[in-house]
């Protein structure tokens, strides 16, 4: 009887990210060496892991006035990274072929997977219920209509098209609906919407 390796979706050349342009916090990773040893390493994430599940933790034991900047930065960078491979579920080898990419000392890619591995149910425990508490309304239905209006500088007549978007929000409240009326232009709208792909991705890194 064969046993198959699990394949995962690879989006970008993290399993972690899918997309590309976070790739580029990845790049701080194999500054965990800046730590003295694996030890001190699985104490770091540890810590992290009890922040992320809402404990109120002091990193100052880790800080000198040299590496004051690195440190600071390697929290927000590795609380990144567990939030990812925690919200896609990924398995040990996923997590260390990943720190491997990112060129993490081997003697660190152990200490770190063994800590996210062993908090694993702990954290994706926390993430979701960070993710069911983002809010409490929601969207029950839309309409939207498209109006041109004209405009005129004296010499040219212009043109612009304006979005205007009916919301209908259910508060959750003594089954309250909310009506909001919403005019967008292009430039707008354009922004809205890269707007809506940052919250994405920040729901698709919580995801469980």
């Amino acid at each position: 009887m064969s046993s198959e390796k699990p394949t995962v979706e690879k989006l970008t050349k993290y399993y972690s990210l899918q997309v590309v342009s976070q790739e580029r916090l990845y790049n701080f990773l194999p500054k965990i060496s800046i730590l003295a040893s694996d030890k001190v390493c699985c104490d770091f994430i540890h810590s992290l892991i009890d922040q992320i599940c809402g404990k109120i933790i002091s990193f100052d034991r880790f800080i000198n006035d040299e590496n004051q900047r690195v440190v600071y930065q390697l929290i927000r960078v590795y609380t990144l990274f567990i939030n990812k491979v925690v919200g896609k579920d990924l398995k040990k080898e996923f997590i260390c072929e990943d720190l491997k990419t990112a060129n993490v000392d081997n003697i660190y890619i152990t200490a770190i997977s063994d800590c996210i591995i062993s908090r694993f149910q702990d954290i994706k425990k926390e993430l979701t219920e960070k993710l069911s508490n983002i809010s409490s309304s929601s969207l029950s239905d839309f309409d939207w209509k498209m109006n041109a209006i004209l405009s005129s500088d004296r010499i040219n007549i212009v043109q612009e098209n304006v979005l205007l978007l009916n919301l209908t929000i259910d508060t959750n409240i003594n089954d309250k609906k909310e009506q909001v009326l919403i005019e967008l232009s292009k430039k707008e709208l354009d922004h809205i919407l890269e707007t809506f792909d940052q919250i994405n991705e920040v729901i698709q890194s919580l995801k469980v």
